[in-house]
């Protein structure tokens, strides 16, 4: 039987299993980041704010590096299980890379201005981006025209309810360190 066993440690950090507080919570957020899309999959407001909010929440707690994970890997589960867009996910595929560079990018402005002023950049930048390209992908390939809406208000949308919580709770978590 595994005993769990939760101790304050000389330095005041409490650890799990051997694991600070702090690294529990990423990993925890890594693995929300790859259920979230996996098990609720839609609709895409629930889900994108709730990758949003993973996304903002991480790069504040822990930069953008420790989040690289948490950019990835929601794009790559979306696609791979087909959820999210139903039979237009395979077009899914042409976006993901885009989504990705766009969640990069979100994060990357935030870790270099980390309060209010960059997260509203950043979802701004995001979407720009994400919009700019899908707008492209619709008149070069023939990406459906419905993808204009998903990749432009609704990420407007899922980032600001997203990037709301993150930063509220982030706020709060901070405080009782």
């Amino acid at each position: 039987m595994i005993h769990l066993n939760m101790q304050l440690t000389k330095e005041k950090r409490y650890t799990l299993l051997g694991l600070d507080l702090n690294t529990l919570t990423l990993y925890t957020i890594y693995l929300f980041a790859f259920l979230i899309p996996l098990v609720v999959g839609h609709p895409q407001l629930l889900v994108g704010s709730a990758i949003n909010f993973l996304i903002i929440f991480s790069t504040l707690r822990y930069g953008f590096k420790r989040s690289l994970p948490v950019l990835i890997t929601p794009s790559l589960v979306a696609t791979g299980t087909g959820l999210l867009f139903g039979s237009a996910t395979l077009f899914l595929v042409y976006l993901m890379p885009f989504i990705m560079v766009s969640n990069i990018i979100l994060s990357y402005t935030i870790s270099k201005q980390n309060n209010v002023l960059g997260i509203a950049l950043g979802i701004f930048f995001k979407v720009a981006f994400l919009y700019t390209f899908t707008s492209i992908l619709v008149q070069n390939i023939g990406l459906p025209s419905i993808f204009l809406n998903s990749m432009g208000l609704i990420q407007i949308y899922t980032a600001l309810i997203g990037g709301s919580i993150a930063f509220v709770l982030n706020i709060f978590t901070h405080k009782i360190k």
